[in-house]
């Protein structure tokens, strides 16, 4: 018998050679089985490259839970807000984990001058579609996690040090929005700083700013013990 395909939630592409779209066609396709089968979900992660590398599954399969991976590398904050119906809330995840907002950074250096962005005002506009995020997910009674934005070490890049400012001033509003709107919030951001404080620690990255095993371990110990906190096991 042929399996009656459903209506579903689809954001579309979002052109201008977004990152974003890259995996539309695929996570489409993979959203449609979850719903047509009534796959209970419980955990949605949802992200940049950050996310979408993380072999969630080395980390998380063995409790039990089933997770979903809806992390696009290159992704920013403003479009994973645009995509947050289709690839979390329709869906229905007991919990979403969510992890962006590093990419938004790279406008501190665009290529036209006129395009260039402070950091300060880079990381106040990723803080409000994150907390537009948490506040579509709560409304749709999922439990939202949101997690600090990793420190980098990219000297070669020119700005790294205004970058990490960023990223610290980032990570203190989403610390108090987590607070306000009643999330749980995961500081990944302090454990994996250097001794000065200032960038990513050495060790936890080839490249100063994706993750290798030592800093994905990091990771998953700072998410179980928050969730845990919060009597959710994972």
């Amino acid at each position: 018998m042929m399996t009656e395909r459903i209506a579903m939630i689809k954001p579309g592409k979002f052109g201008s050679a977004a990152a974003a779209d890259g995996r539309r066609d695929e996570f489409d396709y993979g959203n449609e089985v979850i719903l047509t089968h009534g796959v209970s979900v419980d955990f949605v992660f949802i992200g940049d490259s950050i996310t979408h590398m993380w072999e969630l599954n080395a980390y998380f399969a063995r409790g039990g839970k089933f997770v979903v991976n809806r992390g696009i590398g290159g992704d920013i904050t403003s479009h994973a807000l645009r995509r947050f119906d289709a690839d979390v809330v329709q869906l229905k995840p007991k919990h979403v984990v969510i992890k962006i907002g590093i990419n938004n950074f790279w406008e501190l250096e665009a290529w036209i001058a006129a395009d260039r962005k402070p950091a300060d005002a880079i990381a106040d506009g990723a803080a409000a579609d994150i907390g537009a995020m948490i506040r579509k997910a709560k409304d749709a009674g999922i439990t939202p996690v949101v997690c600090s934005v990793l420190p980098t070490n990219m000297p070669f890049t020119g700005h790294d040090a205004e970058r990490n400012r960023g990223v610290n001033r980032l990570n203190a509003v989403l610390r108090k929005i987590a607070g306000v709107e009643g999330a749980i919030y995961v500081d990944y951001h302090s454990r994996m700083l250097s001794e000065d404080g200032t960038k990513l620690r050495d060790g936890l990255a080839d490249d100063g700013i994706h993750p290798h095993v030592a800093g994905y371990d990091i990771m998953a110990d700072a998410l179980r013990e928050e969730l845990s906190k919060h009597g959710i096991s994972f």
